[in-house]
């Protein structure tokens, strides 16, 4: 039985020591505001949902493979061989890859990989929200 706490105590530790040097990352604030926009039925700019500077996004679907999102990118993003689960933001400025995002559920989409930060969030039906240039239709 003193085996069993021990092992207890070091693993609520080490998970606790985990959390504070960033490998176990909670999760962002723009994915629950995406969920509360796509809970809403609202639209909004990406960019006005972000506490960041960037100028450019890449949104990537479940199983996209990690060379496709490298080439996109133009750097390494992930260390799998594709992305596995959500959709993954990248967003970058000047180039640089500034932060990256999984937004659980995988209920992004989008007609291209690359917007710029003007690119609207928009309901698209059925709990999906779709990446929209300003001034395209999204029903196309």
């Amino acid at each position: 039985m003193a085996a069993w706490i021990r092992l207890w105590i070091c693993t609520v530790l080490i998970c606790i020591a985990m959390t504070g040097c960033g490998v176990v990352k909670e999760d962002d604030p723009l994915e629950a505001k995406l969920s509360d926009l796509k809970d809403s039925g609202q639209a909004a700019r990406l960019s006005d949902l972000t506490d960041f500077s960037w100028d450019e996004v890449h949104l990537f679907n479940e199983y996209t493979k990690r060379e496709a999102i490298e080439k996109i990118v133009g750097s390494p993003v992930i260390s799998a061989d594709y992305h596995a689960a959500g959709s993954l933001l990248v967003f970058e400025d000047h180039g640089k890859v500034v932060k990256t995002i999984t937004v659980k559920g995988d209920y992004l989409r989008a007609d291209d990989y690359t917007y710029g930060s003007d690119v609207l969030v928009k309901p698209w039906g059925n709990g999906a929200m779709r990446l929209t240039p300003p001034g395209a239709d999204p029903e196309n």
